[in-house]
């Protein structure tokens, strides 16, 4: 009987404790807090944390305990369970400076910098010139404007149409380009192989076409170049030569290409066509713009003649980029030809030129990826044409062009 009642002792005892405890927090809510605020300076919050809320059920405007009790939580990393306590004290007690600092660093912790930047603008608006808030808003500032310059790196770099994921100076490429039509017509294949080389002033690329077009078979030699001058400048080259008639005889392009900002990227210049019985001069340029991982651009052709009103053709560009510039989606919205390779044949006469007055519209998506390794670049495009006609103004047929292209990089 003994041994029983010894062992109810034995249980009593945390109860009584407790109980004492929970008296101690009510009748003196001082000498509670101090107990508990060593307990939670020495790690030991969970034994902290019901003393302080003992206090708060008596007395729930002490300011001092329910910062203890939201920095507990903020310590553990709990930071959203101690930003509640946090904004109740600011919403009453608006000049309690240890409460306002705790707070933002509370979500400094958090990684929330811009919360952070809006409490630090509260806090001084009520302690305005605190020597320890301008610190701490001196801080936020310098570690937005630290996150912010990687973007600014990433929109520059995105701007440089040949700038490309990788220290890559060898580049190949395998293009194949199919359209398909729905009447008149039989298919027309392209295919191609280039090769990029990349100097310490900008890329060289020579490139081979291939084409089967009205039942005729030709090939297209060309070079690209890309001189850059500075930073912000650089220069597109082109040169092209077929002996064949469904190619254009000669070609020839040349355009500027300037960064106006960090954002924008505006283009002049022209491009020459020898159809062999005439030929034609373009005056073509762009604009671009990049907002955050979005890029857009607009280029107009004009075409003057003497004999004839100016053609007048265009294209809208939208692209969305991902993790890289090697990497995006994009749309092409178009108006006009491109006669060097959309060229048509009336019998064996080859419309040359007059193919830049017909009506045409198209829309194009493009979508570039990179395989598992970043040395390998894939491009695919898939786009439907509607285009009038020439012997027969007010017709027309429509053509869908299917591509893909592979770059292997080295």
């Amino acid at each position: 009987m003994n041994k029983f009642l010894l062992f109810l002792l034995v249980l009593s005892i945390p109860l009584v404790f407790y109980g004492q405890e929970d008296t101690l927090a009510v009748s003196d809510p001082d000498k509670a807090f101090m107990s508990a605020r060593k307990m939670a300076f020495e790690g030991n919050y969970e034994a902290a944390r019901p003393i302080l809320q003992d206090i708060l059920v008596e007395y729930p405007e002490y300011s001092d305990v329910r910062n203890l009790l939201a920095k507990t939580y903020c310590w553990e990393g709990r930071y959203d369970e101690a930003r509640i306590h946090f904004n109740r004290i600011t919403l009453t007690d608006k000049k309690n400076l240890e409460v306002w600092i705790a707070d933002i660093n509370n979500e400094l912790y958090d990684a929330s910098e811009i919360v952070a930047l809006n409490k630090v603008s509260q806090a001084l608006e009520h302690l305005p010139n605190d020597p320890e808030l301008l610190f701490l808003k001196k801080k936020i500032d310098e570690r937005l404007l630290k996150e912010a310059l990687p973007a600014q790196e990433e929109t520059v770099a995105l701007s440089r149409r040949n700038k490309e994921t990788g220290n890559f100076k060898h580049t190949l490429g395998l293009i194949s380009n199919v359209d398909i039509f729905d009447q008149v017509y039989d298919a027309q294949y392209l295919a191609g192989i280039e090769y990029q080389y990349q100097t310490k002033i900008g890329k060289i690329i020579p490139r081979i076409s291939y084409a089967n077009r009205f039942q005729k078979t030709g090939m297209q030699y060309e070079i690209d170049a890309y001189p850059q001058f500075d930073k912000k400048n650089y220069l597109y080259l082109n040169y092209g030569y077929s002996a064949s008639n469904i190619f254009p005889s000669h070609r020839a392009g040349a355009e500027l290409y300037r960064m106006i900002s960090k954002t924008m990227e505006m283009s002049a210049g022209l491009l020459y066509i020898d159809f062999r019985e005439s030929a034609a001069t373009m005056i073509t340029g762009s604009a671009g713009l990049y907002s955050g991982n979005y890029y857009f651009s607009a280029r107009p052709y004009l075409t003057p003649r003497s004999d004839n009103p100016m053609g007048y053709a265009g294209s809208l560009l939208a692209r969305k980029y991902g993790k890289t510039g090697d990497n995006y989606l994009g749309l092409i919205l178009s108006l006009g030809v491109s006669p060097e390779s959309q060229q048509l044949f009336a019998g064996e006469t080859l419309l040359s030129e007059s193919i830049l007055y017909v009506e045409s519209q198209q829309i194009l998506m493009e979508y570039q990826f990179t395989g598992k390794s970043v040395a390998n670049l894939y491009k695919a495009n898939l786009g439907l044409t509607r285009q009038e006609f020439l012997s027969q103004p007010g017709a027309y047929f429509l053509a869908m062009t299917v591509g893909f292209r592979y770059n292997p990089r080295f």
